[in-house]
Parts: C-alpha cells; sequence; structure tokens
C-alpha cells in the first residue's frame, strides 16, 4: 500500500480541532470500535481498532510515539503519531495540525499501512489502496465536521 494523504483546513481554532482528531475513540470508520489502555494518551499509550463483520474480525494495533497537543509554548502547532503493531496490518499514521490564522487549522492526516502476508497486500493493493484513501478522507472530514 502506498502512503495516504489528507490535507484539509478548517475554520475552526486549532483546540477545537485538536480535541476531535486525538479523540481516537471518536474516530468512526466502518463496522469498527476502538479500545484503548486506561488513562490518558502519551507515548507509549496503546489503543486499537477492531474491525468486525460477522464472524470475521481483525485488530489493527497502535502504539503512541509522538504526542504534542497545542500549549503555552507552541499554540499553533499539535501533532501525534502512531506505529502499527498487529500481525495482519502493520505501518505508521502522523497527525500534524497548524494555525493559519486565529480560528483556522490545517490537518495534515498522513498514513500507510501494509496488509500482511506482505506478497498478498501487494497483490491486494490496486483494490483496496483506492477504498482506503476515500475511507480516510471521509472519516477524516467526519472528524472535521465535529470541531
Amino acid at each position: 500500500m502506498s502512503e495516504i494523504l489528507v490535507e484539509e483546513t478548517v475554520d475552526r481554532p486549532i483546540g477545537a480541532v485538536w480535541a476531535v482528531v486525538s479523540d481516537v475513540t471518536g474516530h468512526r470508520l466502518p463496522l469498527t470500535h476502538v479500545t484503548t489502555d486506561p488513562g490518558e494518551p502519551g507515548v507509549g499509550w496503546r489503543f486499537a481498532g477492531v474491525t468486525a463483520l460477522g464472524p470475521l474480525r481483525f485488530t489493527d494495533s497502535m502504539v503512541v510515539t509522538r504526542w504534542t497537543p497545542p500549549s503555552p509554548e507552541r499554540p499553533d502547532y499539535a501533532e501525534y503519531a502512531v506505529v502499527k503493531t498487529g500481525r495482519l496490518l502493520s505501518g505508521w499514521a502522523e497527525v500534524t495540525l497548524e494555525s493559519v490564522a486565529a480560528a483556522r487549522t490545517t490537518v495534515r492526516w498522513r498514513e500507510e499501512i501494509v496488509v500482511h502476508p506482505y506478497a498478498l497486500g501487494r497483490l491486494a493493493a490496486p483494490l483496496t489502496d483506492r477504498a482506503v484513501r476515500a475511507m480516510f478522507r471521509r472519516a477524516v472530514a467526519e472528524m472535521l465536521s465535529r470541531a
């Protein structure tokens, strides 16, 4: 699978956008619910998207590798990154937010998903890449509509 990039600018302050995109339990993907480690997110915190359709299910396990909410020292920037640690899916994701005006924020969501076994993932990529890109565009748009 190739890299996915979704970039959107919304008329909302960075704090409101961060509150939505950093709330992984609120990410709405079809047929998927999210489980998390207890406590507040931060580096080392784990979560998983569990996707199920009838008896078929798989888990997309992730661990946070960067966690930088907006702060007084850097009120115009926020980011988090994860590494996918599952047996079926590996890869990474990076979400960055930048203020472009007092109440305007640009969101960049970059992600790479690798399906295992790798040979099967490469074979299926022409079909799955388009669907996954569309799914992420819809998911990011839905998140930003709630910011």
